[in-house]
Order: structure tokens, then C-alpha cells, then sequence
């Protein structure tokens, strides 16, 4: 017995292949309230990696919507990304009200698959640079949830460390590190396996 397989493609005008109004993949980045996963790669499909191209390991129990959230409260406006293991960018640029440039960035596959935040924040002006990022960073130290997740001991880090040049510690599935210099700071956190 012989089977067949149908296969049906939809095709356009002067045969491009069909898309819905709904399909803005080629823009490039979408607003930050939708939400989409990446379909897992088959074996047809999955590209040719050596087995030294290991995909960053996910932090356990972190949601990228509420790390989202996160940023949005102190005023960053945010974009989803498309590609490029990057699943959100966020940046204060346009809101002028804050004194300091805040950015953000939301690393991973899927919304429920995130491995790694970064935040970063820039002198703007002559202020106390530690007085005036510590509340950032220390309001995302109460406010990342994952398994392990330690409110308390990730501000005390962040509030011991923001005038050391660098700092890590682990803080229950997440490392945790800041990098400083005289005009910027950076908060990472990412897996700690």
C-alpha cells in the first residue's frame, strides 16, 4: 500500500508565499505587551551546532513578563525583540523626568525560559551616581522572582557593592555580578549552573 502526503501551501500574488495581517516578523521588534514563543527546533530544522555552541542555561522559575513588569514600573519603555536571544529591550531615553539613562535587557528563548537580566544605568549629570542608581537596582533586587529568589540578601548585595569596581555572588539559582566605572553601572544576573 501506498500513502501520500498533501502538502498545502498558500501563495500570494506573483507567488510569495501568504502572510495574515497579524505576521510582523520582519519589523523586527514588536511593543512590549504581546507575547510570543519560539517554536522548539526539530531535528530537520535545528541548525548545525558543535557541541561548544551550548545555549546560555535558563534561570529557574523566571518569568520574563514579570521581569518586564519590573522594569515598566520605574518608567522604561520596552520592545520585544524578535531574534537574537534577546526577548526584550528597555531604556528610559525618552522619559526625561528620571535624572539618570536606565536600560534594560531580557535574555532567553521564551517568555517562561529566560537566561539572563541586565540592567544598566548612565551618569547624566553631576549627581551622586551611587545615591542616585541605588534605588533602581535596589527595587529590581526586592522584585526578580525565580526559584530561590532572596529579596533581602540581593539588596544588601546591591547596596554593598554599587561603588566596587566588580562584585558576584550566587544568590539561589541566579549569579549575580555588578561591573561599575565612573559613568556607568551594570547589574547581571543569570544562571548559576
Amino acid at each position: 500500500m501506498v500513502s501520500f502526503l498533501i502538502l498545502a501551501v498558500g501563495c500570494g500574488a506573483n507567488g510569495e508565499s501568504a502572510t495574515s495581517a497579524n505576521d510582523d516578523r520582519s519589523q523586527g521588534t514588536k511593543t512590549y505587551s504581546q507575547s510570543r514563543s519560539e517554536p522548539e527546533p526539530t531535528a530537520s530544522s535545528a541548525p548545525n551546532t558543535t557541541p561548544k555552541e551550548q545555549e546560555p542555561q535558563s534561570i529557574p522559575g523566571m518569568n520574563a513578563d514579570a521581569v518586564l513588569a519590573t522594569f515598566l514600573t520605574p518608567g522604561l519603555e520596552c520592545r520585544q525583540q524578535v531574534d537574537g536571544g534577546v526577548l526584550y529591550t528597555c531604556s528610559s531615553e525618552e522619559n526625561h523626568d528620571l535624572t539618570l539613562l536606565y536600560e534594560g535587557k531580557i535574555m532567553g528563548r521564551s517568555t517562561d525560559r529566560v537566561s539572563g537580566v541586565e540592567a544598566r544605568v548612565f551618569r547624566r549629570g553631576t549627581e551622586d551616581f551611587e545615591l542616585a542608581s541605588q534605588p533602581f537596582f535596589g527595587f529590581l533586587a526586592t522584585q526578580l522572582e525565580y526559584r530561590g529568589a532572596d529579596g533581602k540578601r540581593a539588596y544588601e548585595f546591591v547596596n554593598h557593592n554599587l561603588r566596587r569596581r566588580n562584585a558576584t555572588t550566587t544568590i539561589g539559582k541566579a549569579r549575580w555580578t555588578i561591573e561599575t566605572s565612573d559613568d556607568s553601572k551594570v547589574l547581571k544576573v543569570a544562571s548559576a549552573s
